[in-house]
This record gives structure tokens, C-alpha cells and sequence, in this order.
């Protein structure tokens, strides 16, 4: 009876394990960035929402930070301005001015931002009102 593993068998373990690796790590990888683009998804279309509904209460926006919360770990928060960024690329934009609100995706970011395109998030201006 053997005591222990010969070295043939430990490299057929180590040759098997590393085919299994080379296609569950692209998976994970390509799942993690769906899930971030759903995130980022459903925050663009919160902060839409909760930006019509305080304008049309309010009749006016002085700071994002007075409409919505946003998780800072996703978005960087400026006075009328909320920035996703992929890596250190502007990813989706999203520009409160007077009465419309300015999407600005850049699909050229990475594959977060090509994702989001794909799910519909795309450039363009949404009046407040």
C-alpha cells in the first residue's frame, strides 16, 4: 500500500486544477462586472427618479447631496455632478443643470461602462420636468 502521492500523480492534480482556473477565473471576473453594472445601473435610474420628484416639489437642485445618498465607494459626489469611475476613467456622468440633467457615458472606460451601454444606459439629456 502507498504511504503518499507519486510526483506524476501531484502534476495531473496541478495541470487539472490550472484547466479548471483558466475557465472559472474569466467567469468570475465577467459576473463581478455584471453585478457592478447592475449597481451602477439601478443608482443612475434612482437618481433620475428622485431628481424629477425633488425638482418638482422643490422647483429647483443647489446639491446632489440634498436629493439622493449614494454608496461614495461607487460614486464621487460634486455640487451638481456624480461621476462613476472605472479605474481612473469617468465612466457615467450625470450633470444636474436648471432643469435637465445630462448623461454621460463613456463606453471607451472599460468593460463596466461597455456593459452599461449594452443595458441601455447611454448619452443623453432627460428634462426635470
Amino acid at each position: 500500500m502507498k504511504a503518499a502521492f507519486s510526483l506524476l500523480e501531484l502534476i495531473f492534480a496541478i495541470v487539472i486544477m490550472g484547466i479548471i482556473a483558466s475557465f472559472a477565473i474569466p467567469k468570475y471576473m465577467d459576473t463581478r462586472d455584471q453585478a457592478l453594472a447592475s449597481t451602477i445601473q439601478r443608482d443612475v435610474v434612482t437618481a433620475i427618479n428622485s431628481f424629477q420628484s425633488y425638482y418638482l416639489v422643490n422647483r429647483e437642485i443647489k446639491e446632489i447631496s440634498d436629493v439622493i445618498t449614494l454608496n461614495t465607494k461607487n460614486w464621487s459626489l460634486e455640487e451638481n455632478k456624480m461621476t462613476f469611475l472605472e479605474g481612473n476613467k469617468s465612466c457615467v456622468e450625470l450633470l444636474v443643470d436648471k432643469e435637465k440633467i445630462s448623461i454621460t457615458v463613456n463606453e471607451e472606460a472599460g468593460s463596466v461602462c461597455k456593459e452599461l451601454a449594452n443595458r441601455g444606459i447611454i448619452t443623453q439629456d432627460i428634462d426635470l420636468i
